[in-house]
Formats: C-alpha cells, structure tokens, sequence
C-alpha cells in the first residue's frame, strides 16, 4: 500500500469506529419479542450458535430470503448453498437456482456481513417482516443514545484520526445507520467532530459506488488516492476495490483470508499505522 499517496479515508461506524458488542444481544432480543412465542427460543438457540459460527447463518454467508437458502459466494457467484438447516445443495442444483449469480441488496438478498445480520436474518427465517426487523433496529439505536449504553474508545483512535486530519487528509464517515443515533454515538466516542464529511444512511452495498463518486469529486481526488476502511467486506471492502481505492479490511472473525484487501487486521487498532501514515511523504 503507498500511504503516501492517500488524501482521503472514508470510515464505516459500526465495527469500525467502535467495537463494542453488547448491544447486538439488545438487538436480538428485541427481535425476538417481535416473534411468535412458540418460535423465540428457536429463535435464541440459533442467535447465540450464529455468534460462535456454528450455524449455517453467519458472518461471510449471504441469505436468499426468497428461497430461504444460505450461501457463500463471492463477487456474485454463489459457490455452495445450504438450507437453514444446514444441508448441503448438490452442485447442479446451484446452478440451476443461481445461473447468473446474485446481486446484494436490502430487500431478499443480505450479505451476513456483521453480527447486525446474524440475528436479523435469523428473525426473517422464522417469519418477522422488514417492517418489524426496522422496527427492532430503531428500538436498538434509540438503546445505544441513551444513558445506560457503556461505549468503550479505541486506544489513540481519536489523536490518530487528528493527526491525519492535520497532515491535510480528507477525514469522510460513511453509515447505513440514521443521522441522530449516529451522531449521538459518535459524540459518545468523542468523534463527533472529527470528520470533514458525513453520510447517513448510505444504503451500503447497493450505495456504495455512488457515495464513493460523489465524494470522489466533491474532494477532487481520483480513487488510488483514497483508501477505505471498514469491517464489512461486501459493504466497504469489495466496491472501493473495484473503483480503484485502496482498502484496509478490519477483519475479527478472520473470513477474509480468501478475500481481496489491500491489507487486513484483527482491529481498529491494526489499522492505525495506516492511517497515521496516510499522506506523509
């Protein structure tokens, strides 16, 4: 990676910015009230093996909300496929089920990209509607602005992002998340302030190209010159790339050892040194 030539970083926020955890538990509960009662400890069972990766609904998977199939694929082209269960669809069925790849989306087809999807896509199995899954999420983020959600700093995430900031590094946060309990977080973490730019509701992956172009010009900077930092590889990671920027893919769960990066770390933490270095001659 040539950090020197980097004159712009774009941040995700969720599993970027922060890495707390607890409120994912907050958001399948509140999923899981929204369920029949006689499916909720179904519901629980299959959340808390997801967390561990020891259901076919998990980090780096995408669901087929239609068919109600669970797949790995990558860049479209679906490579297995399972039932809910966990069965294994023979290779010509596939195939015959996917003859043109899949395209991401937030309507039937979810990339499992974060624990955000683990429980959400779960709940859609077990019949919630987008409507109530909405529902659930908003209750969730109203939880995290408020008083009793305890964030944790990322060690020197804030001088780091200064630092770069002052060296003439353009500093963009892009979220899916709302604008008020993404600003109320950020303010929680002492970010608040620490942008040039910041866009809500980004309709990431679908919306990703197009936020990346439009910032793009707004800042007059060509792609190899902006590097993109997430933890969600199809979200953040996969378009920068096919643009042409450079990427550091924040990676816990360790599911992108075949994945394309520019670089690749455990945590916000590994990403630092990219970041303080960024546009330093």
């Amino acid at each position: 990676m040539d950090l020197s030539r980097i004159s712009l970083i774009i941040y995700d926020l969720d599993g970027t910015l922060y890495e707390d955890t607890h409120h994912f538990d907050y958001y399948a509960n509140e999923l899981k009230k929204r369920l029949p009662q006689d499916v909720q400890d179904r519901f629980q069972a299959d959340y808390e093996a997801g967390v561990r990766d020891e259901h076919p609904m998990r980090i780096g998977r995408t669901y087929d909300a239609v068919r109600d199939l669970i797949l790995v694929q990558i860049k479209g082209q679906v490579q297995e496929a399972y039932t809910y269960d966990g069965e294994q669809l023979p290779a010509e069925k596939v195939s015959e089920l996917y003859p043109n790849g899949v395209t991401v989306n937030l309507e039937d087809m979810f990339s499992v990209g974060d624990l955000w999807w683990v429980p959400g896509c779960i709940a859609r199995h077990y019949g919630l509607t987008d409507a109530q899954t909405s529902e659930a999420f908003l209750a969730t983020r109203e939880f995290m602005m408020g008083p009793d959600f305890h964030m944790n700093n990322i060690p020197n995430l804030l001088e780091t992002i200064a630092a770069s900031r002052a060296n003439g590094v353009k500093q963009v946060l892009v979220t899916n998340s709302p604008q008020p309990d993404s600003e109320k977080i950020l303010d929680k973490i002492g970010l608040l302030n620490s942008f040039d730019e910041k866009v809500f509701t980004a309709r990431k992956p679908s919306g990703t190209k197009a936020v990346f172009e439009r910032l793009s010009e707004q800042f007059n900077v060509p792609y190899e010159r902006i590097l993109s930092v997430g933890d969600n590889w199809v979200n953040e990671i996969l378009p920068a790339l096919e643009l042409g920027c450079q990427t550091v893919y924040i990676d816990p769960h360790n599911i992108g050892e075949t994945l394309e990066s520019t670089a690749r770390v455990k945590s916000m933490q590994g990403a630092l040194d990219f970041i303080k270095g960024a546009g330093q001659q």
